[in-house]
């Protein structure tokens, strides 16, 4: 990708989270909220009222910029995160690669006061996030995006709603933190055949899945239940690992 190519799908890239911004804006009222508040171990920005979470975001730190260095550094080459919470970077990281373009593989770069948006717009495009936030603080900002966002259960506390985010993750000998997924034994051991399961969305982005067998099983009853629930013996998965097992089903 050239100069001019990139200055074009860069300026897409802005345009097209703007567009996401007013959208999250206009069913979620980001905006007019008291507070927000993220917890980088839940993966997750709250945004509340008196105390109550209003809205939930799953999130995806991007990078940082800084005010007495007047850099970006992208949240990979940030010791301050860890693996699980960059982990989709890599993604953007190989992007940046096989397009040429050294500020998207080189840690750091000099900051304007657009830079932080459109590196953020960017890494949205790739990852087809549903919106970016800006944390600013005394020292920098800290720039997301969100991979999902939802409205939050009625009366929940922001303690309660960042304690649900983390227990929807898991920890992963492969992969570190990621989110929790399910799969029966048989697609765990198996991946390379026809899989069962609703499809995938963004607001469910790895629906519980099983194989044929597990699936007549299902279809006898017309629904898990004591007669049938034992046959698929389901699996906890990371989030990363059930994408890997995906990708080798029958017909991809």
């Amino acid at each position: 990708m050239n100069a001019e190519e990139f200055h074009k799908y860069q300026h897409e890239a802005v345009h097209t989270l703007m567009d996401s911004n007013a959208q999250c804006e206009e069913i979620y009222r980001i905006g007019l909220w008291e507070r927000w508040q993220y917890e980088l171990d839940a993966g997750a920005l709250v945004f509340a009222q008196d105390g109550f979470a209003k809205v939930i975001a799953s999130i995806q730190v991007v990078g940082t910029t800084a005010k007495s260095s007047k850099d970006w550094l992208w949240a990979w080459a940030n010791q301050s995160f860890d693996s699980s919470q960059t982990a989709r970077l890599q993604e953007v990281r190989s992007w940046g690669e096989r397009e040429g373009l050294r500020q998207f593989t080189e840690e750091s770069w000099p900051d304007d006061e657009h830079l932080g948006w459109e590196m953020t717009a960017v890494t949205a495009r790739i990852l087809d996030a549903r919106g970016a936030y800006r944390c600013p603080d005394e020292k920098g900002s800290l720039y997301l995006v969100y991979t999902d966002i939802r409205k939050a259960e009625e009366n929940q506390t922001v303690a309660e709603a960042f304690l649900n985010e983390k227990q929807r993750r898991v920890d992963c000998g492969n992969h570190g933190k990621g989110f929790s997924t399910y799969l029966c034994k048989h697609l765990l051991a198996e991946p390379r055949q026809e899989w069962f399961s609703e499809t995938p969305s963004k607001q469910k982005p790895w629906p519980d899945a099983w194989c044929a067998k597990c699936d007549e099983a299902f279809q006898e009853q017309g629904e898990w239940n004591e007669a049938n629930e034992k046959i698929p013996e389901i699996k906890l998965v990371c989030d990363r690992c059930y994408e890997t097992l995906r990708s080798k089903r029958v017909g991809d």
